[in-house]
């Protein structure tokens, strides 16, 4: 089982009192696999990520990692083997960035010459120049910037798995993009294991391989987004995806390489251009700026590769089908009618409590996932 899942939840339950966060969860996540977890706020995908390191514990069932399961771990042992990037990132605001990067490692007892390679390392894999970055304090860092430094903190010990909490929601849309390609381009060269959450399904499609949604605390659906796209489940994921604008987002999933006519065709090169590495959602809003029906196709030197024209797009087989079917690939969980009650900011009451009590985003004390080092007050 551990070569081919490396986190297994089988009939995970979470209950808060009498209400039940998480019902019954049975999900396996395979090595080097991005999944994200998708609902509205109070559905559970935040208690699921958090059960995962034991921010907070799971009432039923059972949670492995590489086949262990999770309580037979200790939990500082736990959290410092699996990165956690939150929302807030969680930064030591009286640390320097380089600081801030070497905790988790330092907690390990890593020599220290070994932490300062690893330190720059990241730093030089997320775009921060060490000599202008590596003495800054948090404080005088951009939200991207920032948050660039949270998800090296969280890959500083170089674990295996990396939980993600919603860890872009807070930013603008142009360093949200950025640092959503950002993580692409990481994970393509790390293949990491990667437990993703938000509420947009934008987001969701951009980075899944696999999209879970979820609603009550239950699985409503799963699958690839092209899977979710071509056949929702039923009208909450349909709303998810955003009702009419679906076809839309499917063309956002296909490269216009793939149905690109290539150069040396019969058409003719255009006044307008798109890259081939673009979507077809973009190249349709490219013909609807300039009203035209096609488009000339360049690689990243700019040179012509190709045409695409608006028939191409009509005509491509895999594009949505006229009406939704049910998917093959859906939970048998249906979705749950009354979610557990949240706090103001969407959290289970255990877990902001435990937050509150632990994490560094409260800046109280050592952040969970990285044990007890001690941490003084802002």
């Amino acid at each position: 089982m551990t070569d081919q899942v490396r986190i297994a939840l089988l009939n995970v339950s979470k209950r808060f009192g009498d209400d039940t966060a998480v019902d019954g969860l049975s999900l396996a996540i395979a090595p080097g696999e991005l999944c994200v977890l998708v609902g509205t706020s109070g559905c559970g995908k935040s208690t699921t990520l958090r059960m995962i390191n034991r921010l907070i514990e799971h009432s039923d069932g059972q949670i492995h990692i590489d086949g262990q399961p999770i309580r037979e771990i200790n939990e500082q042992a736990l959290r410092r083997r699996i990165g956690y990037a939150i929302q807030s990132t969680g930064l030591f605001p009286h640390w320097t960035v380089a600081r801030n990067i070497g905790l988790v490692p330092r907690l390990l007892k890593w020599p220290n010459e070994r932490i300062q390679k690893r330190t720059r390392e990241l730093m030089q894999l997320l775009g921060l120049k060490e000599a202008e970055f590596a003495g800054k304090y948090p404080h005088q860092l951009s939200g991207g910037q920032a948050q660039r430094v949270g998800v090296a903190r969280a890959l500083a010990a170089d674990p295996d798995i990396l939980l993600m909490d919603e860890p872009f929601g807070a930013l603008d849309p142009i360093t949200r993009e950025a640092l959503q390609n950002e993580l692409i381009r990481l994970q393509a060269r790390l293949k990491k294991t990667i437990v993703f959450v938000t509420h947009d399904m934008e987001e969701a499609m951009k980075l899944a391989d696999r999209i879970v949604v979820m609603d009550g605390g239950k699985v409503v659906q799963q699958g690839s987004p092209q899977d979710l796209l071509m056949a929702p489940e039923n009208a909450f994921v349909e709303s998810l995806l955003g009702g009419r604008d679906r076809g839309l987002k499917q063309a956002g999933l296909i490269p216009v390489r793939d149905v690109m006519h290539p150069t040396g065709a019969r058409r003719q090169t255009t006044a307008a251009a798109v890259s081939a590495d673009d979507n077809l959602r973009g190249a349709l809003s490219l013909m609807l700026l300039n009203r035209l029906s096609s488009l000339t196709v360049v690689d990243e030197r700019d040179r012509t590769v190709g045409t695409l024209g608006v028939d191409d797009i009509m005509h491509r087989k895999n594009l949505l089908p006229a009406a939704s079917a049910k998917p093959t690939n859906s939970s048998a969980n249906q979705p749950a009618s009354k979610p557990a009650p949240r706090s103001d900011d969407g959290d289970a009451p255990e877990a902001k409590a435990k937050v509150q009590g632990v994490s560094t985003d409260r800046a109280e004390k050592m952040s969970p996932h990285q044990g007890s080092e001690p941490h003084h007050e802002e």
